[in-house]
Parts: C-alpha cells; sequence; structure tokens
C-alpha cells in the first residue's frame, strides 16, 4: 500500500460507546475524541472529521457512523480511521477481518492509539495480524467459559438440557427435572423388560407390542414431539442414562443430580451387566480406507431410520455399505431399501458440497436466514439484562442510602435494628441479580458463538473444493461432519432402463436451512443433481 504523505492525510476520528451517557473512565465519547485530537495534532495532522456512534454496540457493522463513515472513504473523503481501540471499531474478530481488508482494498491506513500501531508500515500490519490471533484466542476461552459453567452445573447435580426423558418433565422456569407419575410406571417396564429379555430389538418389540410408546413432550416452541414406537437405539439409551438413579452425566464424569431416582441402583446395575456382556466392539470404521465418512449422519427416507456402516466379502474383496437399521432389529419389519453403496454415497454428498461450493451465492443467500433465531435471542436477552442491570442499580442506591441514615444515627440509631434487616434483604436481592445477569452473559456468549459457525460455515464450503481431495482420511471425516447435519437416502420402487435401482438424497447442513433450488441461476441443473442421483 502506498505511503500517505503527512499533508494528504484525511483522518476519520471514530468514537463508540455502548450504552447512551456510558462514562466509564477513560471510555467516555469526549475523552475518547480528546484523545485521538491530541494524537493528530501530535502527527500534525490537521484534516480530522470526527464519526460518533453513542449507544451502539460493536457486535456488527449496523451503526449509523460506521456506515456513514465508510460511504466518505467510497467517495475518497477518507484515507486514514483511527481509532483509541480497536473494539471501538468492532468486538466481532469476523468483521473486523472484513473491515481491515477493505481498507486495504482502498488504501486507507487504521490506527489505533491505546494498542500503538499502525497499518501504514510493515511492523503495524504485522501487529494487527497479532492482536487478530488474541482476539480469536479472547474468543474461544469465552466459550471455555460457558463449558466451565456447563461442568460446574453438572457437579452441583443441576440439569444441562437436552430432550426430556422418559419418567420425567422439564421444569423450564427452574431448568431441572421433576418426576412424571404417569411415565414412571413406562419407564420401569423398560428396564425390567430388558433384564427379563437380555435383548435391546426383543425389548422393544415386547414394549411395542404392549402399546408403549416413547415419550410425547411440547417444545417450548409449541411443538409436539416423540410419541413413536420403540427402536434398539432408544431403548440403548434410556438403559444407559444415569438419570434414571438421581444422577446427572457431563462428559465422561457422572455425578449426584438434584432430581429423584426412579429407578433403583440395583436394577440399574443388573442392567449394565447385561449390556456389558452383549456389547460387541465395533472397530476400524474410521481407520484409512476403512473410513465411513458419513458415519452417523445417514438415515433411510423409507423407514428413518438409521443407516449404519457395514461391510462384506465377495470374492476376496471388501465391499462397505450403509445398511438400514431396522434389517439388524428384529423388533421392526425389513426395509425394502436395506442398505446403499458406500462408497457411491459419499461420493455423491461429496460431489453435491463442491457443486455448492462453487456457487458461493448459495451460501450467502441463506447464512443470513440461519442465524436470525439467534439474533433475536441475544436481543432478548440483551433487554431481559439490561432490566435487570437497572433493578440492580436501584437495589444498590437504596443500599447506599440505608447505610448513609445507619451511620449518621450510629449504634444509638432507634431504627438500626428495621435498617439491619432491610439492609440483609437487599443483599439477598442484589446477589440473585447478580447471578442472573451472569447467566444470562453466558447464554448470550453461546448464542453469540453459533451465529460466528454460520460465518465459518460460509468460509469452510468456499475453501471446500480446492482442499478436499487433499485432506487425510481423518480430515476428510471431520470436515464432513462440520459441513453436513443429516443425509436422508431415498430410493424409486423400480428400475431405470439399463435395470438399475434410482436413488436420491437429501441433504440438510450445519446452520444452514434446506436450500431452495430456485434461488440458483441453474436451478434446473442444481435439481436435477440434489435431488434424483443415480445410486
Amino acid at each position: 500500500m502506498a505511503e500517505i504523505a503527512d499533508n494528504d492525510r484525511k483522518c476519520a476520528l471514530y468514537v463508540r460507546v455502548s450504552t447512551i451517557n456510558q462514562a466509564e473512565d477513560g471510555e467516555s465519547l469526549d475523552e475518547q475524541v480528546q484523545t485521538l485530537k491530541s494524537y493528530c495534532a501530535y502527527r500534525k495532522w490537521q484534516d480530522c472529521t470526527v464519526y460518533r456512534e453513542e449507544g451502539f454496540s460493536g457486535k456488527d457493522l449496523k451503526r449509523p457512523a460506521f456506515q456513514q463513515m465508510v460511504g466518505d472513504i467510497r467517495k475518497g473523503k477518507i484515507n486514514t480511521v483511527i481509532v483509541k481501540k480497536i473494539d471501538r471499531l468492532s468486538r466481532s474478530i469476523i468483521d473486523f477481518e472484513n473491515v481491515y481488508k477493505s481498507f486495504q482494498d482502498q488504501g486507507v491506513d487504521l490506527i489505533s492509539t491505546q494498542e500503538n500501531f499502525d497499518t501504514s508500515t510493515a511492523i503495524g500490519r504485522s501487529v494487527i495480524r497479532i492482536v487478530l490471533i488474541f482476539a480469536q484466542l479472547e474468543r474461544e476461552q469465552t466459550s471455555e467459559r460457558t463449558i466451565d459453567v456447563m461442568a460446574h452445573r453438572a457437579k452441583q447435580g443441576m440439569f444441562n438440557g437436552g430432550y426430556p426423558r422418559l419418567g420425567y418433565d422439564i421444569d423450564y422456569e427452574n431448568k431441572c427435572l421433576v418426576p412424571n407419575e404417569d411415565e414412571i410406571p413406562i419407564a420401569k417396564e423398560v428396564f425390567t423388560t430388558y433384564l427379563k429379555l437380555g435383548s435391546l430389538s426383543e425389548t422393544a418389540k415386547s414394549l411395542n407390542d404392549r402399546g408403549y410408546r416413547v415419550k410425547t413432550w411440547t417444545t417450548q416452541a409449541g411443538r409436539t414431539r416423540g410419541g413413536d414406537k420403540f427402536q434398539k437405539n432408544n431403548v440403548s439409551r434410556m438403559l444407559n442414562d444415569p438419570v434414571y438413579i438421581g444422577k446427572v452425566r457431563y462428559k465422561s464424569g457422572i455425578y449426584d443430580g438434584q432430581q429423584p431416582a426412579i429407578i433403583s441402583e440395583e436394577l440399574f446395575e443388573a442392567v449394565q451387566t447385561i449390556l456389558q456382556a452383549n456389547n460387541i466392539s465395533k472397530t476400524g470404521y474410521r481407520q484409512n480406507e476403512n473410513t465411513f465418512y458419513l458415519k452417523g449422519l445417514v438415515r433411510c427416507g423409507s423407514c428413518r431410520s438409521s443407516m449404519s456402516p457395514s461391510f462384506s466379502y465377495s470374492k476376496g474383496k471388501k465391499y462397505y455399505y450403509y445398511r438400514c437399521m431396522v434389517n439388524n432389529d428384529h423388533s421392526k419389519d425389513q426395509c425394502r431399501i436395506g442398505s446403499v453403496h458406500a462408497r457411491k454415497l459419499e461420493d455423491l454428498v461429496v460431489n453435491e458440497l463442491k457443486f455448492l461450493a462453487g456457487d458461493p451465492r448459495i451460501i450467502d443467500g441463506v447464512v443470513e436466514n440461519a442465524s436470525k433465531e439467534q439474533r433475536e435471542k441475544v436481543k432478548a436477552l440483551a433487554a431481559k439484562k439490561k432490566v435487570l442491570a437497572d433493578r440492580l442499580t436501584q437495589v444498590d442506591k437504596k443500599a447506599k442510602n440505608l447505610l448513609e441514615v445507619l451511620g449518621e444515627g450510629g449504634s444509638q440509631n432507634n431504627r438500626s435494628g428495621y435498617i439491619t434487616k432491610e439492609l440483609d434483604g437487599l443483599e439477598i436481592q442484589a446477589k440473585q441479580m447478580r447471578k442472573e445477569i451472569e447467566a444470562i452473559e453466558f447464554e448470550s456468549n453461546d448464542l453469540e458463538n453459533k451465529i460466528l459457525s454460520a460465518d465459518m460455515i460460509r468460509e469452510n464450503f468456499k475453501i471446500f473444493k480446492d482442499v478436499y481431495d487433499h485432506l487425510t482420511h481423518d480430515e476428510k471425516y471431520d470436515l464432513l461432519h462440520l459441513l453436513v447435519k443429516k443425509v436422508v437416502y431415498f430410493e424409486e420402487e423400480g428400475k431405470d432402463k439399463d435395470g438399475k435401482k434410482v436413488g436420491k438424497i437429501k441433504m440438510d447442513l450445519w446452520e444452514l436451512p434446506p436450500i431452495d433450488p430456485s434461488i440458483l441461476s441453474s436451478a434446473k441443473d442444481f435439481a436435477e443433481r440434489h435431488v434424483w442421483l443415480a445410486n
């Protein structure tokens, strides 16, 4: 980037505070303006325009003063942007990278007075990359703190979220599990039936024949879920869940839970003994040429069951398949699809992802919708946090006034007992509010990370086409699981003119809603490739 002479400097002094009337030490708008003007005077730069951003967060770029500055940059009115700290410009690492690249493309220098770097110099440009790395590290540490909170909650025996268990309901207000008296006998029947039969398939079949079904519940959004027949997988999940003996599991640890047990430990341990005896280790599904890249992602379009990795030998050669689980489950009728050739299905999925990666407009067009729900939740949490913060300020103010009254009268104050009691109550209120605010901050951070992940998905798609074929087996597995949420395989009843089966797939991608072929310029081509695929 060409060096800008001092006489040609056209400076934008960008200042921001996140809340109106905020005036923390060293962070008020006037203080920021004064600091930046002093810097320009020291550098003898006289052409300076102030852009004041009052009451806007740095989490995104939708800010009037910032957009005005960007417009002036495009018109050539600005060639140097000066801020007190980088976080005044943006708190989002991805937004900042985009802004910095835009500045570079337009020949604009960026200067931070407090962090002491200047992109008009080679050293300054190196420093800013280091700043970006540490900003990324800080965001990852925020995520780790959220994980630490979940681990702490588990150690306290608290419910960390997830689907409701048969035999329990979720108390969403108090975030805990409470027994469902109507379902407890059914949950006990699952354990006792398996103890008697010793087979997951036979247990599922027995429960279904007697009219039992998995739990039905209503989500917070009002949608009804569950109520299906028992299968091997949900029976196994129940039998292995320590929730039923009053425990909670987080990662590899098991802790005493706050919910009451509804299954005796004797019955639970007896079931675990049989499960361990029946367990058959399945290895080799992620080793070199044996890797099943879509393991855990494929579902059958006919019966909606999972399709698990499988293989067979013929004439000394090994063949790989994704086989419908019902073929190994005597509790259900056999599926007409049965299995699909693993390598052909994987190749089809990879080719479709490469096709998507070839037209970034597809991804760009849906990422915003993917993050919309999270952004709305963050907004609601921010409003809730503000209400709590205002209430906390009032409580602290009231407590301060009472302390002054108590101090003026001393121990002889005939109302000292009443005041002390009031102060104790206010302290309890303040402590509870601070805990609620902290919980909101953790939840907001988690949602912010999900919003950022949509942008990372976009970046992964852009490089997918070029890098996939050069990755190791494990790296291919990891990348596909990062992008693909689910693959549903369908199959036509008949055959094509060559006597071969005709199949189709539907892909759901993480962070992205189902893609509408009509948004493509080559809609017909996409529809044929995305929907109808040769087996």
